[in-house]
């Protein structure tokens, strides 16, 4: 069965231009992206090539195994990536001088924070570090290279001359410096952009996301605005539900008979909502209880399992932590993948390797050895993978013996098995951040986690409660303001999507239990 807006999607992949597409939740966005990067390649634009922008490494990565196959030269990593490599690395000297031909590479560690401009090219000059401001929500990287542009003619004809169009993928979450950095791309350079995104998922506002740059482009009158509404990951009654809270999208709201799967439940003690998980999950089915931080999960996670009740609390890893970033950190997260996860061999680490093909895999294999088998002795541990960041290409230094300690600890603490052995898992808690992208059969979530008249709150809400393909549990804690808010916001969309022209009970969207304790 063809999605409803197939005549959408055939019209994007051969409009010329520039492109903005609002994405909702399960709507295939990465497919699309991917169907119109390979129909530009066959295409063929002389010697222009395209580059594909994310946010993470997992992100590029897929897009990279999606294309497998597809021959082409472009660009695929994230943002910092692009603007290091493509412009910060080979212009930056054409502007502030010949002492800056020289390699420099990131550090966002606080430790090598910065306050101002000024302090971040000094730090350049006499590091060689990029790093990033205290305050998050400015992005030195992104002031440099705009600045960059704007001053070096030689930048400017260097994108123009390689690229033929620029994607860029979740771009509600951008900051306002990268905002500005692309349009001046599209502007000035008139390279053509692909901008891909969802207001409702914009999440990241406390460090910097700038949605208003999103908002801004959807109704520029430069780009060819178009929506993604077909959804492939839920049922119709979660996407009822999930619309619902959202003006944008409310009026897809769409009911034909009386929900299916979308329970909300209220309560006062806990014991209540553990006794209705219980019979509510099939424990068959992959299910997500989805929480808003590391120490309510681990308070579910035992009383869940206090009643025999077998959910798994996927905690965060030490070395994701944003305070840890730097050229080399991706040598300690890839060790622990390959200390702790299960199916991740040697092979794997070496895919992972900038420019693999310049090391010798007998040896990495050797030196990977000698670190799994000094596990249990910490000076010998941090000798071998000292030795392994050296062939690799990196000098010893604190910072780099910092990480490695938090290695250790991190292979030291049973607690975190789980975090890289998700996939074995069928009933996980794990917070709403760490899921988005993901999708579950049955998810669970917290009302009180929500204050539905905040939009950030709003926009989380959206993300967890649009993760379940068949099956949604809302658990209200009526003893809690946002619980007892929930309920009352349940009432107001409803009376909301009404106004758009519908007749519908709250019944169509959600069935409502209350405990007995909340009756009495």
């Amino acid at each position: 069965m063809q999605p409803v807006d197939q005549d959408v999607r055939d019209n994007i992949i051969i409009q010329n231009g520039n492109i903005v597409i609002a994405a909702s939740a399960g709507t295939g966005k990465t497919h699309t992206t991917i169907d119109k990067i390979v129909y530009e390649v066959h295409q063929g634009y002389d010697f222009h090539t395209f580059a594909a922008i994310t946010f993470t490494k997992k992100a590029a990565k897929e897009i990279k195994d999606r294309l497998l196959g597809v021959k082409h030269d472009g660009f695929i990593g994230t943002n910092d990536n692009f603007v290091l490599k493509e412009v910060i690395g080979q212009f930056m000297y054409d502007v502030y001088g010949r002492e800056f031909k020289k390699e420099l590479k990131p550090d966002y560690s606080t430790s090598n924070q910065v306050g101002d401009f000024d302090s971040g090219i000094t730090k350049a000059k006499d590091m060689g570090l990029i790093c990033k401001y205290g305050n998050n929500k400015k992005n030195f990287s992104f002031q440099l290279a705009l600045e960059i542009l704007k001053q070096s003619t030689a930048a400017k004809l260097y994108l123009q001359a390689k690229y033929y169009r620029i994607y860029i993928d979740e771009y509600q979450d951008s900051d306002q410096d990268m905002h500005e950095f692309f349009m001046y791309i599209q502007s000035v350079l008139d390279i053509p952009l692909f901008i891909v995104g969802d207001l409702k998922q914009s999440i990241y506002g406390w460090r910097g996301g700038y949605a208003k740059g999103f908002l801004s482009i959807l109704g520029n009158s430069k780009f060819n605005s178009y929506c993604l509404k077909h959804n492939f990951r839920s049922t119709r009654s979660v996407q009822n539900y999930s619309n619902m809270f959202m003006d944008d999208v409310r009026k897809e709201v769409k009911v034909e008979t009386d929900s299916q799967g979308v329970c909300c439940f209220a309560y006062k003690r806990q014991e209540y909502a553990l006794d209705k998980i219980k019979k509510w999950v099939d424990m068959n089915q992959e299910c997500g209880f989805l929480i808003r931080g590391n120490e309510e999960g681990k308070r579910w996670a035992a009383a869940l399992q206090a009643e025999s009740f077998d959910f798994t609390f996927i905690p965060g890893s030490p070395l994701d932590y944003g305070d840890l970033e730097s050229e080399h950190i991706w040598v300690a997260r890839q060790l622990a993948c390959y200390l702790i996860k299960e199916a991740y061999s040697e092979l794997d680490f070496y895919e992972e390797i900038p420019n693999s093909e310049g090391y010798n895999f007998s040896i990495l294999r050797k030196n990977l050895n000698k670190v799994a088998d000094s596990i249990d002795d910490i000076n010998n541990f941090e000798k071998y993978c000292c030795e392994l960041y050296a062939m690799l290409g990196y000098e010893c230094n604190k910072k780099m013996q910092d990480e490695i300690s938090i290695l250790y600890g991190v292979c030291c603490d049973e607690q975190y098995i789980p975090t890289y052995n998700s996939e074995k898992y069928k009933q996980v808690i794990t917070t709403i951040h760490a899921a988005k992208g993901l999708q579950y059969k049955q998810v669970i979530a917290l009302a009180e986690n929500y204050n539905l008249r905040d939009e950030e709150d709003l926009n989380l809400h959206y993300v967890a409660v649009s993760r379940p393909e068949e099956r949604l549990l809302v658990l209200c804690d009526f003893s809690k303001p946002n619980g007892k808010l929930y309920c009352s916001e349940l009432k107001s969309n409803v009376n909301k999507v009404n106004g758009l022209g519908n007749s519908i009970t709250l019944k169509n969207i959600v069935e409502c239990i209350n405990s007995e304790e909340f009756r009495a």
